[in-house]
């Protein structure tokens, strides 16, 4: 095997285990990583983290299984919308989110409040839709290091950015209409 099947196979293997970040090894000057790219294993964890929070919402209480809750992580990061009916739910949900394994922070921006109706939560998909096809088509930009999440007409920016590729971002959304508010919880690199 050549030295370039190798380091593609080292990187896919240490890759799925999140061991390793993107390495540009092919250029002729110094090898740089890139900071700001996850690797599978994040996405993969992220999923994970996802996927582990929601079911444990649903077991922790009934209220929390009957209230509107979405969980978005990213690097680690959580993210918790939707609505509870009480300051209790929404502090249990908080502590089921915090004991999850590889969680390095928890946002939590529920609202206490009744379940949103389905043409709020369409509206909502529909802002968060223009938005990331905004950043997509805007050159430059990297929009797949940055989520877009929409909750009652509030915007949430994710990711892995610089402070002008965060700034730009809010650019872009600000320039949406529906959007109320836009809120940054950026890992500036």
């Amino acid at each position: 095997m050549t030295i370039r099947k190798h380091l593609t196979f080292l990187i896919l293997v240490f890759g799925l285990t999140g061991c390793v970040s993107l390495l540009d090894a092919t250029s002729e000057g110094p090898i740089e990583e890139y900071s700001g790219t996850r690797t599978l294993g994040t996405v993969v964890e992220d999923e994970n983290i996802e996927t582990k929070i929601s079911v444990n919402l649903r077991k922790a209480s009934e209220t929390l299984s009957n209230s509107n809750i979405d969980v978005v992580s990213f690097n680690g990061v959580v993210l918790l919308v939707g609505e509870v009916p009480d300051q209790q739910s929404k502090s249990l949900a908080e502590q089921v989110a915090s004991k999850t394994r590889s969680v390095r922070k928890v946002y939590n921006e529920l609202n206490i409040a009744g379940v949103s109706t389905w043409i709020s939560r369409y509206n909502d998909a529909w802002i968060t839709t223009k938005v990331s096809t905004q950043m997509t088509f805007s050159e430059n930009f990297p929009s797949s290091r940055v989520k877009v999440i929409t909750e009652q007409g509030v915007v949430y920016l994710m990711g892995l950015v610089s402070k002008n590729e965060g700034d730009y971002a809010v650019e872009i959304t600000k320039n949406v209409y529906g959007v109320e508010k836009i809120v940054k919880l950026f890992e500036y690199i």
